[in-house]
C-alpha cells in the first residue's frame, strides 16, 4: 500500500483532525447587541489592553469627499509587529436577521472605499469589518467556514485591503486578513510579525 492510499481508519482520523481544526477556528456570533454603538463599545473595551483606540476618525477620500470611520486601532506594543507604524480602521455593523446579499456587498464596498481615505493622523490603512462580513455571506458560516465562495470572499476582500475582526471560540477576538490570523487575544501577533499589512496598489 503506497503512502497516498487512505485506509478507513486513517480517513476517519483525518476527518476527526479536520473537525477539531474547524472547531478551533469556529467564529461565534457578535449580533446579540441592541445597537451598533453597544457592539462597538464592548469590542473596543475588550481590545483596549492591546490597542490604542481613537473613535469617530475623519478623513478625505481620494474623490475629495470627507468620510468618517468608527474607530482606528494602533498596537500599544508596535515593536512586536513587522511594521511598527501599523494601524487599522474598524467599521462596525449590526446586520439584521434578514440581511441580504445587497446588504453584504454594500458593506464590503463601503469598507473598500475606506481604504482609499487619508485618515487624519493615520493616512491610508487597512479596514476591518466587525463582525466578519465575508463570513456573513454564508448563512451557516460556523458550520462550514471553508466553503468555496466564503473563502474566495475572504481572500478577495483581503487583497482589496479589507480584513475582519471576529470572535473565535478558542482564540478570542481575532484580526483576520486573507483568512489568516494577524492577531488574537490568545495568540498575540502571529502573522502580524511577518506581514506588512499596508494597503496595496497595482500588482500583488
Amino acid at each position: 500500500m503506497d503512502c497516498l492510499t487512505l485506509t478507513a481508519r486513517r480517513r476517519a482520523r483525518l476527518q476527526r483532525e479536520l473537525q477539531r481544526a474547524t472547531a478551533h477556528n469556529e467564529e461565534l456570533p457578535l449580533g446579540r447587541f441592541e445597537s451598533e454603538k453597544e457592539l462597538a463599545d464592548r469590542v473596543l473595551e475588550r481590545l483596549a489592553p492591546w490597542f490604542e483606540i481613537r473613535r469617530e476618525v475623519v478623513g478625505l477620500h481620494c474623490s475629495g469627499r470627507p468620510l468618517r470611520i468608527d474607530a482606528m486601532l494602533r498596537p500599544r506594543n508596535a515593536g512586536l509587529w513587522r511594521d511598527p507604524d501599523v494601524a487599522f480602521g474598524v467599521e462596525f455593523k449590526r446586520p439584521g436577521a434578514n440581511a441580504s446579499l445587497r446588504d453584504y456587498t454594500g458593506w464590503i464596498a463601503q469598507a473598500v472605499s475606506y481604504t482609499h481615505v487619508e485618515w487624519d493622523g493615520y493616512g491610508r490603512r487597512m479596514v476591518l469589518v466587525c463582525p466578519g462580513a465575508a463570513s456573513w455571506l454564508d448563512s451557516v458560516p460556523r458550520q462550514n467556514p471553508g466553503r468555496g465562495e466564503v473563502m474566495i470572499a475572504k481572500r478577495l476582500t483581503g487583497q482589496l485591503g479589507v480584513g475582519e475582526l471576529v470572535l473565535r471560540r478558542t482564540a478570542g477576538l481575532s484580526i483576520l486578513v486573507n483568512d489568516g490570523s494577524v492577531w488574537s487575544e490568545r495568540n498575540g501577533e502571529s502573522c502580524g510579525q511577518t506581514w506588512t499589512l499596508s494597503v496595496q496598489s497595482g500588482h500583488r
